[in-house]
């Protein structure tokens, strides 16, 4: 029981994480557009019978495989080429996404984290090696947010247009929703998905391929900080 309550709790701490969520969803978004081109069977209406009767353990692992790869490799690959198609753009079309870094290596108390760290190492200064650690730890995290956003973002419009003629698809199924949907219902969903767009759009493409939102200084208003 005590194992149960644990994992239970775990489950949930990570359900709150935002970064799971986008993981999962955009798993789940994969999947339901594998499985509508390879057996023609939406997420949606699969049932065990056909886990019984069409799936192989050989190509669930194949496919697992695909999923790591897809997110590991092919999404940051799309994600840079983007970037550098989005930075030919004129400066007035970016700049919906603030950079973050603009003008701090101008103002008095800012310095790179390179710089900084290059610091801690020669001076051989704790204090400023933790600082350095830590935030480069909370750009970590908030890259992943980034990288998932896009990831979520990028599924969704790939498996929009591969299933577009399959009614029976997770996203077809969303959109089919409004009409069918009772009238107090249908303009919640309707924000909550439009929040969801956006919110994918600004930390995918300004976070992630842009990489605007990552801070690359530390305000330091000590900079002679001794360490122990």
């Amino acid at each position: 029981m005590e194992k149960f309550l644990t994992a239970t709790s775990t489950f949930i701490e990570k359900a709150t994480d935002t970064r799971y969520f986008l993981l999962f969803a955009s798993f789940l978004i994969l999947t339901d557009t594998v499985l509508c081109k390879t057996i023609n069977t939406p997420l949606l209406q699969f049932t065990y019978s056909d886990v019984a009767n069409k799936l192989q353990l050989g190509a669930t692992l194949i496919y697992m495989s695909f999923f790591l790869f897809y997110i590991s490799v092919f999404v940051p690959l799309t994600a840079y080429t983007l970037g550098l198609l989005l930075n030919l753009l004129p400066p007035k079309c970016l700049s919906i996404f603030h950079n973050v870094n603009e003008g701090k290596y101008k103002k008095d108390g800012y310095i790179s984290i390179y710089e900084l760290k290059n610091e801690a190492i020669s001076e051989n200064n704790s204090v400023k090696l933790n600082i350095c650690i830590k935030q480069e730890n909370k750009n970590n995290d908030e890259l992943r947010l980034y990288q998932l956003s896009f990831t979520f973002l990028f599924t969704s419009i790939l498996s929009f247009f591969i299933t577009f003629n399959n009614q029976g698809s997770i996203l077809n199924m969303a959109f089919n929703f409004f009409n069918y949907s009772d009238d107090f219902i249908q303009p919640i969903i309707l924000l909550i998905m439009i929040i969801l767009i956006i919110y994918c759009i600004a930390l995918g493409i300004g976070g992630y391929c842009l990489n605007r939102y990552t801070s690359r200084y530390i305000y330091l208003i000590n900079k002679n900080v001794r360490g122990g």
